[in-house]
């Protein structure tokens, strides 16, 4: 057997068959994140960035105004610690400044610098077209429907979302 589709299988034998699937959909969406987010280190590891902090200078970017360090951690689904040791690397790297929110003092907010809008207007055709090679396996449909429903998932209850 499949080693991956042992570990996609694991302990599942006794379950009724659809709450084994959602188990089985829960260790697909982990191990394919995993596969894409690695895919997305090597290309970009030349860089000095990492998906990670990819990802939240594009919530940053995503945002009206200068996030708080509290905010991207709530978009996020990460720790307020975790954000500000990745926000602190990014700022070593010239991608964003850390700044006192004027009106509390205690928050800190999140702003681009011109570098990190260089960075991306020339890394981005490169990794759309990357992004695009993983997920060539799947029809346009498909990824219209996936989206939808990863969409859907993600969504919270109620439907409001921190930013």
């Amino acid at each position: 057997m499949n080693p991956n589709r042992q570990w996609l299988d694991l302990g599942l034998d006794a379950l009724p068959i659809l709450r084994a699937d959602r188990v089985r959909l829960f260790r697909l969406l982990l191990a394919t994140a995993a596969r894409m987010r690695a895919a997305l280190d090597r290309e970009l590891a030349s860089s000095g960035i990492t998906t990670q902090q990819a990802a939240l200078l594009q919530c940053v970017q995503a945002q009206p105004e200068a996030p708080t360090v509290g905010a991207v951690a709530m978009a996020m689904a990460m720790t307020h610690q975790n954000v500000k040791q990745i926000a602190l690397a990014l700022e070593r790297k010239g991608f964003l400044d850390i700044t006192v929110d004027p009106a509390d003092r205690r928050a800190r907010r999140l702003v681009l610098t011109a570098h990190h809008h260089r960075f991306w207007s020339r890394r981005n055709p490169q990794d759309f077209s990357l992004v695009e090679g993983l997920t060539s396996e799947l029809g346009d449909a498909e990824v219209q429907t996936l989206v939808g429903l990863l969409t859907r998932l993600n969504s919270p209850p109620g439907g409001q979302h921190p930013l």
